[in-house]
């Protein structure tokens, strides 16, 4: 049977599309699969999976992929990629593509009238994003702060050396043009105090994209199977998102269409992958 689908999405799809139906149904096994945890961040995870992406295999599996990424922001390629993705051949993804245009529209805002600005990726992975700013705005002096796990941190501080990095919330005693958190919240158990903890920072505009939410049911928890590992996180309600948001005195100034649904086995409802850009009033 899935042979079957398999020749059928190769005759009716476009290849990106069938790429992407690859990932989510036929995968290989180090694909993420995702699963309803109905015991919530109760649930016991398997054996070796408690330190979430501060592991080495984490962290091996994105500095392998870094070249890649590396090659792709050059030149004047698609965006349609991902670090976090398999196969860096994949360039016209729509998904990634709407993430990072919605990403170099959110510099542009925050670079009117100035040379240089200040941005903090809070769970930046490698620091991507600093290349990625480099790619769409190349005339802009980008002050680049990352804030991640030990692992990634020191990995990151040997691959993109301009990046200023950050394993504690001391990076948070200050203010930045633009603070992104991009598909790292769901991860945060106490994702509202974050946000109002980081809300003092954003001297500009705060960038949450690549957000699991739902709109019916309250937020609920699910399992992530990824890279040998099990981790949870949440998939949240929507409106619970944007009323903690607008508490901190943050003001929305557009929704992002990211386009990404990923399935979740035994969810009360499916999520989708939105992004929204605040700003700091008076901005």
């Amino acid at each position: 049977m899935i042979n079957a689908c398999k020749r059928l999405a190769k005759r009716v799809l476009p290849s990106f599309v069938v790429e992407s139906v690859r990932s989510a149904w036929f995968g290989p096994s180090h694909h993420s699969v995702l699963e309803y945890a109905p015991q919530g961040w109760r649930t016991v995870l398997a054996s070796g999976s408690g330190n979430g992406w501060d592991t080495a295999g984490m962290v091996a599996v994105e500095e392998a992929r870094w070249k890649a990424f590396v090659k792709n922001c050059e030149g004047t390629g698609p965006l349609g990629f991902s670090h976090e993705y398999h196969n860096p051949g994949l360039v016209r993804d729509v998904a990634f593509h709407n993430v990072h245009l919605s990403y170099a529209y959110t510099l542009a805002l925050a670079a009117r009238q100035k040379s240089a600005i200040s941005v903090l990726d809070w769970g930046g992975g490698l620091g991507h994003y600093y290349l990625m700013a480099k790619a769409v705005l190349p005339g802009l002096a980008v002050e680049f702060h990352c804030k991640e796990v030990p692992l990634m941190v020191a990995t990151g501080r040997r691959l993109n050396p301009e990046v200023h990095w950050h394993i504690d919330e001391r990076c948070l005693d200050r203010t930045y043009d633009v603070i992104m958190i991009n598909g790292s919240l769901q991860y945060m158990q106490d994702w509202a105090d974050l946000l109002r903890r980081i809300a003092p920072a954003v001297g500009g505009y705060l960038f949450l994209t690549r957000l699991p939410v739902v709109d019916r049911t309250p937020s609920f928890v699910s399992i992530q199977r990824v890279e040998g590992t099990e981790l949870l996180h949440q998939q949240l309600n929507q409106q619970e998102v944007l009323d903690v948001v607008r508490g901190t005195g943050l003001q929305m100034v557009r929704e992002f269409v990211v386009g990404d649904r990923p399935f979740i086995k035994n969810a009360p409802e499916q999520c989708e992958l939105r992004g929204w850009l605040f700003k700091r009033q008076g901005v």
